[in-house]
């Protein structure tokens, strides 16, 4: 896959804007800050999603990295934003000659640029449109959606730079029904075109896109589904992107349908059937099932690529109940094992290895749980388990629910 870094438009060479544009850099700004907005973050990393979409709201409280004060960049910029989404899990150094921040390190994974040798470099979009100016000097609107994800430098083998895609779809749809999904590719222009063959998968299924972008996708089941897409193989590369679909059976009450209005009871009344598009699948009191996302399993991790975010979806049919999801992380080094702990947000020492201890994590069919630190070295079991309303747990599947790897 070519991964080499296009020349830049208008003709620009000179040796700060170079700069700027190799490292999404970020320093004190001189726009004019703007008021605090809700925005939505993302992270992409070389080989996974490293934050999911996170909608997020901006502060006026300045962001300092590496703990000089005179080294701040404002809160309502991207800079700010990312700050927000990852609890600060992101460093930089502080390029007195620039007056920046030059992003090395986003959610664990590392780019370093290094003059003359083939090396990435964190680059950054606002609204599908790659920005010029450093994260910390790009003050961001209500509504902006700001993407991080790595590119390849100049040195990089001939070809162009990955750029984002995007997916419009319903926010829901009827058990059965036949919907529309549109995948678009975005240059750095912001400028929109087809984005023919991509794949797009989800829990269940999968579709590819045609000649104008479109797919047309059906679900059977109730529930959340997660829709991962990714380019055409013989495409150019491009940056992976995701959206939701909450699935109802007709007017059932959920995915924000309303149950249908009682039928008067009074003598002679007629009430009409209730109408569903298709038929429901039988009840079922448990979950139909729980995915891991974001882990990938029998993977050996370095150190800094592990995953911090613990997340997952449950899929609910039609009839089922979600009273509570648990996670439960177990770490086993050098002979020991030890726990993690959700009350003390720790890993506690146990003295028998086998099942580590589950913690709620709440009720909600999508979840995410952020580690407080790095994950040291070591053999990890991560597992999910969703309760329904009568105390059953659904069952644990091997790289679905349960899933083992390593850090290195």
């Amino acid at each position: 896959m070519n991964t080499s870094r296009r020349m830049l438009p208008l003709g620009t060479v000179a040796l700060f804007s170079l700069f700027l544009l190799a490292y999404a850099l970020a320093g004190a700004s001189s726009a004019a800050a703007a008021g605090p907005a809700t925005v939505t973050v993302r992270v992409e990393g070389l080989t996974e999603m490293k934050l999911p979409v996170m909608q997020v709201t901006t502060t006026t409280q300045p962001v300092v990295n590496d703990g000089n004060p005179e080294h701040s960049c404002s809160g309502t910029s991207a800079l700010g934003a990312l700050q927000v989404a990852t609890g600060g899990n992101w460093n930089g150094s502080w390029e007195a000659s620039f007056g920046q921040y030059l992003i090395n390190t986003i959610e664990g994974e590392t780019h370093l640029y290094q003059s003359g040798i083939t090396s990435y470099y964190w680059s950054f979009w606002v609204n599908d449109t790659y920005q010029n100016e450093g994260a910390c000097d790009v003050q961001l609107e209500p509504g902006a959606r700001v993407l991080f994800f790595p590119v390849c430098d100049e040195t990089c083998p001939s070809g162009p730079s990955p750029t984002p895609l995007e997916i419009e779809v319903p926010a829901k749809a009827n058990v059965g029904e036949s919907i529309n999904a549109i995948v678009r590719r975005y240059n750095e222009k912001g400028e929109p075109a087809p984005a023919a063959g991509a794949h797009i998968e989800w829990r269940g299924g999968s579709a590819m896109t045609d000649a104008q972008g479109d797919a047309t996708l059906a679900f059977y089941s109730t529930g959340a589904y997660e829709l991962h897409v990714t380019g055409a193989e013989a495409e150019p590369a491009a940056v992976r992107t995701e959206a939701s679909v909450c699935v109802h059976a007709g007017n059932d009450g959920t995915c924000g349908t309303a149950l249908p209005i009682a039928c008067p009871t009074s003598a002679g009344a007629t009430c009409p059937p209730l109408e569903r598009t298709s038929t429901p699948p039988p009840p079922s009191p448990l979950a139909a099932s729980v995915r891991i996302t974001g882990v990938k399993n029998e993977h050996t991790y370095s150190h800094r690529s592990a995953p911090r975010l613990l997340a997952g979806v449950i899929e609910i049919p039609f009839g089922g109940t979600l009273r509570q999801v648990r996670i439960s992380l177990q770490r086993r080094y050098h002979g020991r094992c030890f726990d993690f702990s959700g009350s003390r947000e720790n890993f506690v020492r146990t003295k028998k290895c086998g099942s580590a201890a589950f913690f709620s994590v709440g009720g909600s069919e999508s979840f995410s749980y952020l580690l407080p630190a790095r994950l040291p070295k070591g053999s990890y079991t991560y597992d999910i388990e969703a309760i329904n309303s009568t105390g059953q747990a659904t069952k644990l599947v091997s790289g679905i629910s349960h899933v083992v790897f390593q850090v290195k």
